[in-house]
């Protein structure tokens, strides 16, 4: 891999977000949701960019198509836990969303191996995380009223989520099989 295909500004915003992680986390513990939410938007908005900057500038990179999955997972895992082990959010809800990211990321990391392709995040993934970050803002506002409306999409979501992704591994597999 080159280095200009590592030093790329969508690579920058993905790193960015990874270490979003922890002032989310720290403000979170601390009961300080605003400035927590300030924080959960700035990834959030970092999540969008990378992608578009990505396309727009021509800067897709297999470290990318990694890098932006990643730090999708470590932002999600690391403000659901905090939700849960320190304002009482669902732990269930929180081990079926850190379930399904280990999943998928087991999944990829295992056809990397065998086909050494990556697979980029998808609109069924990015919608899913969307949604699960809306819940975490509704949470962090705590605006209980849409707490069971958006919990539903969000588990409808990370089902749909799982078997989409499901479908590509085993397509997958299936097709080096038949190579």
């Amino acid at each position: 891999m080159k280095i200009k295909e590592i030093l790329t500004l969508p690579n920058f915003f993905s790193f960015i977000r990874i270490f979003l992680v922890i002032p989310i986390f720290y403000y979170i513990s601390l009961n300080e949701n605003i400035t927590a939410l300030i924080y959960v938007v700035i990834a959030f908005i970092t999540d969008g960019l990378d992608g578009f900057l990505a396309r727009r500038l021509n800067q897709i990179s297999e470290l990318g198509k990694v890098l932006d999955p990643l730090a999708d997972k470590i932002c999600t895992t690391g403000g659901f836990v905090a939700l849960s082990v320190f304002q009482g959010f669902p732990v269930w809800v929180t081990i079926i969303i850190i379930s399904r990211d280990l999943i998928i990321a087991f999944g990829s990391v295992l056809l990397l191996g065998r086909n050494k392709v990556v697979f980029p995040s998808n609109y069924i993934g990015k919608v899913t995380v969307f949604l699960i970050t809306v819940y975490a803002i509704i949470f962090l506002l705590g605006l209980e009223v849409l707490y069971t409306p958006l919990l539903i999409a969000v588990i409808f979501m990370l089902i749909i989520s799982l078997f989409y992704y499901g479908k590509i591994f085993f397509n997958n597999l299936k097709n080096e099989q038949n190579a």
